[in-house]
């Protein structure tokens, strides 16, 4: 392959030793995602300087290689500190959500090692990224923010870190409902991400913004994505994700059939390479409760709940859908005691996907029990709520459903 940003940018500040095995690595590798896999082999096959399994590790992470990083622990275990933060930031994403906080610990003990400042700006960004990863049940803390804009402003070879942090600045405003915020953000992080030819996330950017949009729009940003990814990063984590997006296009429309098809693909290619696939699973859901298959919306909502263990604050997302399904399916006590055992918990979490959600089942369940002017108000504050979002069409198109 010919040299990728996503991989060269930390040249200039690492030995001399690791970056003559990295660069060999890439010229011989076909892709991106190649190139992940075989510096993953070499790293369980020989025993290279241990930076070389930190960025073997690195990459695993950015190709969504889980099951690859869990090779590599078994291999080094953790005895090299430095190895820890990316190590335990893999277990819980796989789902051990108490090793967030080991995230922390161990980021920490090597900050105090008073590392070279690329060293510190990693380790920031792991305890700034272990946060932002459940935002906004869990917050990062502001010192934090401060130490990452004070190193990436102290040497312009640093700028790539402004894409990672831009792509989080997004998730954050995606959450607050700052749609502005969130679009500038990305759009600043596409451009230097292609400034620094970091293709990776590049692509995984163009499919963030494609999910702002609808139809052709939408759709263009995704066969951008798409050109990248089949070109030069060859990921199967980032064909799930475009694949993905484009069942949610389908769904929107009212393709239902296109939309399960998608989305049952989207499954597989996750479930092969070990990934999450609660959002997946999530929108199966919906499009089996909308065609009036409850049976199998409550297969795919319980699915969703259990996939999104690693990520706490997504799991009301799942039980709502299971609620939709059991008053499809006039399972009405068991509703009604999810209903009520759910609602304080999505009140509390402060995210307002979640609100809406609530707002809309609320709704239907009023609907089943007649009480329709009751159910009315419900289904206007979902609309009110997600039209900030721009998928006021969404929650109307259920609602029309359910009528």
């Amino acid at each position: 392959m010919e040299p990728l940003g996503t991989i060269t940018v930390y040249f200039p500040f690492i030995e001399k030793e690791t970056r003559d095995i990295l660069e060999k690595v890439m010229t011989e590798a076909d892709d991106y995602y190649d190139f992940v896999l075989k510096l993953g082999d070499l790293v369980l096959k020989n025993d290279p300087p241990i930076m070389v399994v930190y960025f073997a590790i690195y990459h695993c992470t950015l190709a969504l290689e889980y099951k690859f990083i869990n090779r590599i622990r078994e291999k080094y275990g953790e005895k090299h500190l430095i190895l820890c933060p990316y190590l335990f930031w893999s277990s819980s994403y796989q789902g051990t959500v108490e090793d967030n906080k080991k995230v922390h610990e161990m980021a920490d003990a090597i900050l105090a090692t008073d590392p070279v400042d690329w060293i510190a700006l990693e380790m920031n960004f792991m305890k700034f990224e272990a946060d932002m990863r459940n935002y906004p049940t869990t917050i990062y803390k502001a010192s934090t923010m401060d130490r990452i804009r004070e190193l990436i402003d102290s040497n312009p070879d640093f700028g790539f870190y402004e894409i990672v942090l831009l792509d989080y600045l997004a998730l954050r405003a995606h959450h607050d409902g700052d749609n502005e915020g969130r679009l500038r953000s990305i759009n600043e992080g596409i451009r230097i991400a292609k400034e620094f030819d970091d293709q990776l996330r590049v692509a995984h950017l163009l499919i963030y913004r494609a999910s702002f949009f609808k139809g052709k729009e939408a759709r263009k940003l995704l066969e951008q994505s798409y050109e990248i990814v089949d070109s030069i990063l060859g990921i199967p984590a980032m064909f799930a994700n475009i694949i993905y997006e484009l069942s949610v296009l389908d769904l929107n429309k009212g393709d239902f059939d296109n939309a399960i098809k998608r989305s049952l693909e989207s499954v597989t290619i996750r479930e092969r390479v070990g990934l999450n696939t609660g959002n997946a699973s999530f929108l199966l859901s919906i499009a089996y409760n909308i065609i009036d298959e409850p049976e199998s919306g409550l297969e795919w909502a319980c699915m969703a709940e259990d996939q999104f263990k690693s990520r706490p604050y997504m799991i009301n997302r799942g039980i709502l859908s299971q609620i939709w399904s059991l008053i499809l399916l006039k399972r009405l006590p068991e509703a009604e005691i999810l209903l009520h055992s759910t609602r304080e918990s999505v009140l509390k979490s402060g995210d307002e996907h979640q609100l809406a959600w609530l707002h809309f089942v609320t709704g239907v369940w009023e609907l089943n029990q007649g009480n329709f002017s009751i159910a009315s108000s419900s289904i206007e504050q979902a609309l009110t709520i997600y039209e900030q979002y721009s998928w006021s069409y969404y929650i109307q198109l259920l609602f029309l459903d359910i009528l």
